[in-house]
């Protein structure tokens, strides 16, 4: 794996825990200043900033959707389950 290989890999791990932590504690206010710091510590320290950036920017937002996704998808399935169940008589 070359240098550039490895850097993409390790960023976008990265990228993805940081929009996993992002969606399960804040809203999505606060996604465009982590986009625009991030991006700009990426854009600093890399031989290939635009994509870089480009990596960055979409694999925090993808880990922010996960995140949501598994914050909404319990919860609805616990309702679901509780409306199936039958209702006891009193």
């Amino acid at each position: 794996m070359t240098l550039w290989g490895a850097t993409v890999t390790m960023l976008a791990a990265y990228a993805v825990w940081t929009g996993l932590a992002l969606g399960l504690w804040f809203r999505v206010l606060v996604l465009p200043p982590v986009i625009l710091v991030g991006g700009l510590a990426v854009h600093a320290s890399s031989s290939q900033p635009l994509s870089s950036f480009l990596v960055f920017a979409v694999l925090v937002q993808i880990g922010y959707l996960a995140a949501c996704l598994l914050k909404y998808l319990p919860q609805r399935s616990v309702a679901e389950a509780a409306r199936a169940l039958p209702e006891t008589s009193r």
